[in-house]
């Protein structure tokens, strides 16, 4: 029995399909694609999906879906006409109803898996075509619709209608000659993610903070093997651990971390904020641990424990309220080169080869492009080779994705001038 899946994936699309990516390798899971379009990736494999597993353990995956069935399309033949005949009371009831009782809440979203198509509204008159079927075959039902001109539901209200616990969200996936129609299984708890971010004890608004889903698709890039999870003989790595937010993100997903920073404020927050996390989630004691070190003498003061990846937001400079001019930024780039050439000469004497170190450089926006740390090619002479985070056939067959020449991949807010340029490196 074959199975198809659906991911909707987050704003840094990107990001979120190599973090998928990522994952399905060191699963072992097999799968082919079958389409995607920038939120949107539809899989089948031979095996079915834990998916709220799965779910916990992504932080760039909005929703997972499981596509039930697909129809073809013609041109600018909407899905409420495609699927016009296709749907009746038993259907619904068997293939996304199941088990519910009383009233039933049905919430529809529409995802365009190709450009410019004739979808604007069309989610209303499917959604109450599915109303009245079940109307009429006696059942009490509450129509969730996208509000404004939304095609989609939000994560955010998916999880505050409780569609999922009283009925479902049908999704209706369009792609140019075809339409998937799925349910959702999961979205991502961000309610979860908000705690883990905003209401860590000790936060530092000075210094770049790392989402903690960022943190998170950063660890899944570097493939810890799956061996590592609980074992405290080996641990991930952040020797800029600043407000320990990788650490967090490592502990919470099984890992033991080890994070090192030259600020001795910065430790101390990290220690506030980890202990913080592992009351919360209830973690076995010694998942952490933290000290004071410049990164050029790591390999002198760290414990006797097998790195299994580092992952980590190097140094970005100084804090920028406003859009810094280019000699500012030529002049950053100067003085981090020698913290980041230390940093990866250290890590040399720690990391074992074939383990991988992810991290995130700055990149400062000009114009409608970016500035990128000139020194790369220092960095890979070391002894690392860049890995693409996604394989060339899928980005030369799918040209929206947005991953440079450098192989790297922006992650960016439109309200910030530096973004975060994240590599994937091996240790050769």
């Amino acid at each position: 029995m074959k199975f198809k899946y659906a991911f909707n994936l987050g704003r840094v699309f990107t990001l979120s399909l190599a973090e998928l990516f990522a994952v399905f390798e060191n699963m072992g899971l097999s799968f082919r694609l079958v389409d995607l379009f920038r939120e949107v990736l539809i899989i089948e494999t031979e095996d079915a999906l834990d998916a709220l597993k799965l779910q916990k353990n992504v932080g760039g995956t909005i929703k997972i879906m499981q596509v039930l069935d697909s129809l073809g399309r013609k041109k600018n033949l909407t899905p409420s006409l495609v699927f016009k005949d296709y749907f009746d009371a038993n259907l619904l009831k068997e293939q996304y109803l199941t088990g519910y009782h009383g009233k039933i809440q049905v919430g529809i979203s529409y995802y365009a898996m190709a450009p410019e198509l004739p979808i604007r509204g069309d989610n209303k008159r499917i959604g109450f075509n599915i109303k009245a079927l079940l109307t009429a075959a006696g059942y009490s039902i509450r129509l969730v619709l996208p509000q404004n001109a939304g095609l989609s539901l939000p994560s955010v209200v998916v999880t505050g209608e409780r569609l999922l616990e009283k009925g479902a969200e049908i999704d209706f996936l369009v792609a140019t000659e075809r339409v998937y129609v799925a349910k959702t299984l999961t979205v991502q708890d961000f309610e979860d993610y908000g705690r883990r971010d905003y209401q860590r004890p000790a936060r530092d608004m000075q210094v770049g903070m790392l989402p903690p889903k960022v943190a998170q698709e950063m660890i899944n890039l570097a493939q810890v093997p799956k061996s590592a999870i609980g074992n405290a003989k080996t641990a991930i790595l952040d020797p800029f651990a600043g407000s320990g937010t990788v650490i967090q993100e490592a502990m919470i997903m099984g890992h033991k971390g080890i994070g090192s920073d030259i600020s001795e404020k910065a430790i101390e927050n990290s220690e506030k904020n980890l202990e913080w996390i592992k009351n919360r989630y209830k973690l076995p004691p010694g998942r952490f641990e933290l000290f004071v070190s410049d990164v050029k003498h790591l390999p002198k003061v760290m414990p006797k424990v097998e790195i299994s990846a580092v992952v980590t937001e190097a140094t970005l400079g100084p804090a920028v309220t406003v859009a810094p001019k280019q000699n500012q930024i030529d002049a950053n780039f100067k003085m981090l080169e020698k913290t980041y050439l230390d940093a990866f000469s250290a890590l040399k004497n720690i990391v074992p080869p074939g383990k991988r170190i992810v991290v995130a450089l700055p990149a400062y926006r000009v114009g409608t492009g970016y500035s990128f740390f000139p020194g790369i090619d220092k960095l890979t002479k070391l002894g690392y080779d860049i890995l693409n985070p996604l394989p060339e056939v899928v980005l030369e067959k799918f040209t929206f994705l947005q991953v440079t020449p450098r192989k790297s991949i922006i992650y960016d807010r439109k309200d910030q001038f530096v973004s975060r340029e994240i590599f994937i490196f091996k240790v050769t």
